[in-house]
């Protein structure tokens, strides 16, 4: 995979790890990260049926709760995970 790519996907992964940080009201614990290994389309899922979750061969998901931290400087609020993110990344590698 191409560097360009790469950072491609990271940046789509942060922005929705950041969406789901800084709303994190609007979204449950369950919320997952749906990842196309084909085109690295990035989404946020509310909720998915975990049935779907195992047969979808097409997607990967990645559970948001694991691509955060709680923030130190906020009680109650959440801060991507550099190091979860750094990971799942490298993945795709």
């Amino acid at each position: 995979m191409s560097e360009k790519s790469i950072q491609l996907l990271r940046g789509a992964i942060e922005d929705a790890v950041k969406r789901f940080s800084t709303n994190d009201q609007s979204f449950t614990d369950l919320a997952m990260l749906r990842i196309n290994p084909q085109t690295f389309q990035v989404d946020i899922v509310e909720d998915p049926d975990p049935e779907v979750v195992d047969t979808d061969e097409a997607n990967d998901y990645i559970a948001l709760m694991d691509l955060v931290d709680a923030d130190p400087a906020a009680p109650g609020q959440w801060v991507a995970d550099r190091e979860a993110i750094d990971s799942l990344v490298a993945d795709y590698e």
